[in-house]
């Protein structure tokens, strides 16, 4: 790439740009569905790799061998996606393994919530006094640590420990939920 074409983007000219884009763009498509095998998603990759050239233009090194970034770029980016598809494909497998055939997975999803609901509030009246009530100061009334300390007349230290105590508690009674939470949150 010519430097003066390589200056006029850094400014911002978006003509300029579109010539870098059509002179890479079906290069980089042919190079990303080499690891995609999908068109379709290796234009939206090689799009992804434009948009953030394009966003980081002012932080271009003229002095790099511009093209090589480009399709550094989006070798990197196409064996990122691959990795998201896989999580994908092992989550889906967890949920269908997860969840029994027949049953809707709303009605599950409620009943599994309801449940851990419940295992909360009894891990919660199981926690030792001071260890309790730290806990609900900092979970429910969202406190933080040292207003905690402060309120209950304490060291920081105390309400860090006992927080670190509830938490190992819940942890180790919560393991079995946490296929569902990990479902839950992706």
């Amino acid at each position: 790439m010519s430097e003066e074409l390589f200056d006029r983007i850094r400014l911002g000219d978006k003509f300029s740009f579109e010539l870098l884009y059509r002179k890479y763009f079906e290069k980089m498509c042919s190079f990303a569905n080499k690891f995609l095998q999908d068109n379709e998603l290796a234009t939206e990759v090689v799009n992804d790799v434009f948009m953030n050239v394009w966003n980081n233009r002012n932080k271009l090194d003229p002095n790099n061998m511009f093209q090589s970034y480009l399709f550094v770029s989006t070798k990197n980016r196409s064996l990122n996606e691959l990795q998201r598809q896989k999580k994908e494909s092992k989550f889906k497998e967890v949920i269908t393994a997860t969840y029994l055939e027949g049953q809707e997975m709303e009605v599950r999803d409620s009943l599994v919530i309801k449940e851990m609901e419940e295992r909360i509030k009894k891990i919660i009246d199981e926690l030792p006094p001071k260890c309790r009530e730290i806990f609900l100061m900092s979970r429910y009334e969202d406190k933080k640590n040292r207003e905690i300390a402060e309120e209950l007349n304490i060291s920081l230290k105390t309400v860090e420990t006992q927080m670190t105590r509830a938490l190992k508690v819940f942890r180790r009674e919560l393991q079995e939920y946490m296929t569902v939470v990990l479902l839950t949150f992706f």
